[in-house]
């Protein structure tokens, strides 16, 4: 079995059918050409921007990738008893993941890598909602 990779995909106002709720399972890539990132088992701490929710940046939840396509990435959502407010990112992010999140726009979709240390760190302490 191979080691997952991590990626940070983060979610603006939903807008279907490009852009879906972080619940939806899908994440749409857009105009991204042939390099769709992700591979099956593959982990993505999911968050939501501003537009989307009443906190500036919050994950609720992380997607275990299932399949992709050139289009899109389908994932089984497993929420968090509580979401991870933008504070905790910030202060246990590497500091190249940390750069990574605070270049993004609040108003679009993004989606990148994020080492395991981060991943890990964030996630520390935290529940997830078994379905």
């Amino acid at each position: 079995m191979k080691k997952p990779a991590y990626y940070l995909a983060v979610f603006g106002k939903p807008d279907p059918p490009d852009k879906d709720t972080v619940d939806s399972g899908r994440y749409y890539l857009g105009i991204r050409g042939t390099d769709t990132p992700g591979e099956r088992g593959d982990i993505i701490l999911l968050c939501c921007t501003s537009s989307y929710s009443e906190d500036t940046i919050i994950a609720p939840g992380i997607g275990i990738v299932l399949t992709k396509n050139k289009e899109s990435i389908f994932y089984r959502y497993l929420p968090f008893s509580s979401p991870i407010s933008k504070d905790k990112i910030d202060e246990t992010f590497t500091g190249e993941d940390r750069e990574k999140l605070s270049s993004i726009k609040f108003n679009t979709y993004w989606l990148f890598d994020i080492s395991g240390e981060s991943f890990s760190n964030a996630t520390r302490g935290v529940f997830i909602n078994w379905p």
